[in-house]
């Protein structure tokens, strides 16, 4: 095994970020204690770094004869949440010669919080190590080239309807803090209720989050509803006039389709869904009458 000499680079007037150790929830129960303090211990003596970097840093490199096992803690000095997916490493030494390179799949880190570390163990393929032994204390491991790196942001709400109830933004923030986070730079349209009123309509509140750093003005949405069924049974291209969600924003949008069927009573049309494109119409609306 080859362990990693650490050097510690800081220097006078430089500020750093401090990252904490962060292990997947799956890991939570299975990771002792003491593991956990082996970690955070080896947080601690790596080199410090600065806000807004995506730092790798090597532990060791152990010969496991068919492939170089290296233990890297991945660390995010970020303010914003990562996910990591394909990403090409380098084992270099103080020269700057390579002498290793690989692509591998980071998905399996999940997404990094802020400011945190987990550590990772990277299993290169020996054709792709061009020495026959790692240098004990003259080798890093470093990112090579150009990687994929989303950040991702939850956007909040902007511009509730005027008059809405306490009640009611209760259930529509519940509703946005349920939705999956976004990429950076993401759009997204999620159906929040669909239900047939009284006046024959039905009615489809929309929740459109922007997660992108420039405002989105929609002129134009085409719908179609689906029943229980997947059936397209409305289908309709809407106008928007100064519809506008601005950055890492959300704005809630109803769409009435009108019908010919007047239940006593508004009703919610459950299991049924919508489409954001219109799809040919086969069947007729059907909605049992309370």
């Amino acid at each position: 095994m080859v362990k990693k000499a650490q050097k510690n680079s800081a220097q006078d007037g430089e500020e750093y970020v401090s990252t904490v150790l962060s292990l997947l929830d799956e890991e939570e129960n299975v990771v002792s204690d003491v593991q956990k303090e082996i970690f955070e211990d080896e947080i601690k003596e790596l080199p410090p770094i600065k806000e807004g970097q995506l730092n790798v840093s090597g532990i060791y490199a152990y010969d496991e004869g068919d492939k170089l096992e290296v233990k890297i803690y991945v660390r995010n000095g970020l303010s914003d949440k990562l996910n990591l997916k394909m990403i090409p490493f380098v084992i270099k030494n103080s020269k700057g010669d390579i002498l290793a390179a690989q692509q591998f799949n980071l998905s399996c880190l999940g997404e990094l919080p802020p400011h945190s570390a987990r550590p990772i163990k990277l299993y290169f393929d020996k054709k792709n190590v061009k020495v026959d032994k790692i240098p004990q204390d003259d080798w890093e491991v470093a990112l090579n080239g150009e990687f994929n790196v989303t950040s991702t942001v939850r956007p909040i709400y902007e511009g509730l309807p005027e008059g809405i109830s306490d009640e009611d933004k209760l259930v529509f923030n519940k509703f946005l803090a349920e939705l999956p986070e976004m990429e950076e730079g993401q759009f997204s349209i999620s159906t929040f209720s669909i239900g047939i009123q009284t006046n024959g309509n039905i009615l489809v509140t929309a929740v459109m989050r922007n997660g992108s750093n420039q405002p989105i003005t929609i002129n134009k949405m085409p719908m179609t509803v689906l029943d229980a069924k997947k059936r397209a049974v409305k289908s309709e291209s809407f106008e928007l006039k100064d519809f506008t969600v601005s950055p890492y924003r959300a704005k809630i949008c109803n769409f009435a389709f009108p019908t010919d069927v007047h239940p006593e009573q508004d009703q919610p049309l459950d299991g049924w869904s919508v489409a954001y494109k219109l799809v040919k119409i086969n069947g007729k609306v059907n909605v049992k009458r309370k």
